[in-house]
């Protein structure tokens, strides 16, 4: 183990064990795998993975209280925690939240992190002005469609002024291929389809619809950091990658609004 490695193991390996037992047994009370890597490795996964888009973004985090928004198993608060960061997490999931909070024990975050279930998040149980840094990582494209604009609302409400709020990870409408999924133009049907397919068809967050839940609640800062964010994590820009780039610099935009997975760096007005 490294001084690098996000998973603090508490003193005494038989403490570690009981919360790498718990943490176990929940995620097996809840039907997932602990071994997987959205699961017990997803820490590992966003140790690698956020920490590059933080520095290139240049996010301060050390001693920041920070929300993580639908924090899923609360990988992504875990590594801020693990930075120095003073950091809470929600989620409408309450089985989430549950494994959430054992992960959070089991990294030994406990003093610096907390999750809980919040079943509407357009109504957030924070008084405002709360938090100076907010992510949002691979979860609004989850929100209903009709229901962001309330949302946003809400992160801007309990965001300070001047405070960021990191999107990332954000599956967008844009693209051929829906990204969670891997269905191909599911994201250009019209949602009148899914009464024909009965069920809803998973897509991802229209840019447009987005960009009309931050107007006059956030500005994109750090437009230029994008690329270095993609070189950070990857180590080499695509091909693909500098045609966005282009593309967005000759279109006046923020990179991040024309990526597969939609990534913009905000700060609150």
């Amino acid at each position: 183990m490294t001084a690098q490695d996000p998973r603090l193991v508490p003193p005494g390996e038989h403490d570690h064990s009981a919360r790498e037992s718990t943490f176990c047994r929940t995620a097996r009370d809840l039907g997932l795998d602990p071994d997987d890597r959205w699961v017990g490795g997803y820490v590992d996964y966003e140790w690698e993975h956020l920490r590059p888009v933080l520095a290139a973004y240049r996010i301060e985090h050390a001693g920041r209280t920070v929300l993580e928004f639908g924090c899923n198993y609360g990988a992504s608060g875990i590594v801020l925690a693990r930075l120095g960061a003073q950091v809470t997490g929600v989620d409408v999931s309450a089985d989430k939240v549950r494994l959430a909070q054992a992960n959070i024990l089991l990294h030994a975050m406990e003093q610096s992190m907390s999750a809980q279930h919040v079943p509407d998040t357009r109504e957030l149980p924070f008084e405002g002005e709360r938090f100076e840094f907010v992510i949002a990582n691979s979860v609004l494209e989850y929100v209903a469609p009709e229901h962001l604009d309330a949302v946003m609302a809400e992160v801007h409400r309990v965001l300070r002024p001047g405070g960021q709020l990191l999107v990332l990870g954000t599956a967008s409408r844009l693209s051929p291929r829906e990204v969670h999924s891997g269905r191909w133009l599911v994201n250009y049907l019209p949602r009148a389809v899914d009464r024909v397919a009965g069920k809803d068809l998973q897509r991802g967050l229209s840019p447009r619809l987005l960009a009309r839940t931050l107007e006059g609640r956030f500005e994109v800062v750090a437009k230029d950091r994008w690329l270095a964010a993609r070189q950070a994590v990857h180590g080499k820009l695509s091909l693909p990658v500098r045609a966005v780039g282009k593309l967005a610099e000759a279109l006046g935009m923020a990179p991040g609004w024309l990526s597969p997975n939609i990534e913009l760096l905000l700060k609150r007005l």
